[in-house]
């Protein structure tokens, strides 16, 4: 017995063996940040997903009882709708794959193997001769470039003024006060953009603001859809820090959860660029203003306002309201 132990336990604790992209396997890259490095360098922060397509219909029937209707009773546009959308979580996502990127620059970074299918590294890159605000990138040699698609880090001086935004209900409208009516929402209605948001973006151009970052508590899954969405629309392109789940009936978070997602991200934006200034947009229907309040505190000099969708009519009396001098509500 002893004679064949050890063996085993080698085995065992040999690592995953890596592997490159199959033809079955796709990635997608979440637009990112970029920032001064040095004065010869930028560094760009790389954000992707390696996952495979899979037909589940349990994870259809799953989201059909979160929806709580019957599917035959929807219009057909809703449930063309709903296919499309409830297949974006038909996926596995892939551990142990390796890839390459390639910069406009034609610098080439080897990706760490991806774990749970994310693969996530800051590069350095040379500073382009002129300003650029998108750093594209994308895979290097793909074997199935059918799978694959080019996307940017959004560039941001070290000094100006940023922006912070929540989506859902601040410049989707969500009701995700109302959680049924969020999923159908979500899943079959096209959407729709929060009344006077127009206005909103208009006052930030006014502010100058130059650099927008979108932090949400929606599941990376639904990005294309919301890209799909920030394109007609015509919002300010920038960079996307959604909440990272594979599990479909983690599709709306706890509230601890959605804090410290929001809270990670945000302080990961201030300690990117520690001399700009932000401006911080959400809504009143869950904890944009608690979480804001917090940074108002911790950074009282580069936060210059906090503007909210008032969804829940408290009116600038609220006490939620007490850590902000510079507030708007629409």
């Amino acid at each position: 017995m002893r004679r064949f132990l050890l063996p085993l336990i080698m085995v065992i604790a040999l690592p995953a063996l890596s592997s490159e992209l199959k033809s079955d396997e796709y990635v997608r890259f979440i637009p990112s940040i970029a920032y001064d490095a040095d004065k010869d360098e930028i560094e760009a922060e790389v954000v992707a997903f390696v996952y495979e397509k899979e037909s589940r219909p349990l994870v259809r029937l799953a989201l059909s009882a979160l929806l709580d209707i019957r599917m035959e009773e929807v219009t057909a546009r809703q449930k063309q709708t709903f296919e499309a959308r409830s297949a974006l979580f038909y996926i596995d996502f892939e551990g142990n794959k390796t890839f390459a990127v390639r910069f406009a620059d034609g610098s080439v970074h080897a990706m760490p193997r991806t774990s749970d299918g994310k693969s996530a590294r800051c590069v350095r890159i040379k500073r382009p001769d002129a300003p650029q605000r998108e750093i594209r990138f994308g895979v290097e040699k793909p074997k199935f470039p059918q799978n694959v698609e080019d996307s940017v880090a959004f560039y941001a001086a070290p000094e100006g003024v940023s922006v912070i935004l929540d989506i859902d209900d601040t410049v989707k409208d969500s009701n995700v006060l109302d959680k049924k009516a969020l999923m159908i929402n979500t899943f079959l209605n096209e959407y729709q953009a929060v009344a006077g948001i127009g206005a909103i973006f208009e006052h930030l151009r006014q502010k100058k603001a130059d650099a927008f970052h979108y932090v949400s508590a929606s599941p990376i899954q639904l990005y294309p859809v919301l890209q799909e969405f920030f394109t007609r629309e015509n919002f300010p392109r920038g960079s996307f820090h959604l909440r990272e789940t594979t599990d479909v009936h983690d599709f709306i978070p706890n509230k601890e959860e959605l804090r410290v997602h929001k809270r990670q991200a945000i302080e990961r934006l201030f300690a990117a660029y520690p001399q700009r200034k932000f401006i911080l947009v959400g809504d009143t229907g869950e904890s944009d203003p608690e979480i804001y309040a917090e940074f108002k505190r911790k950074y009282p000099d580069r936060v210059l306002e906090a503007i909210f969708h008032d969804i829940t009519q408290e009116g600038r009396d609220s006490a939620r309201f007490k850590d902000f001098t510079d507030l708007r509500l629409y």
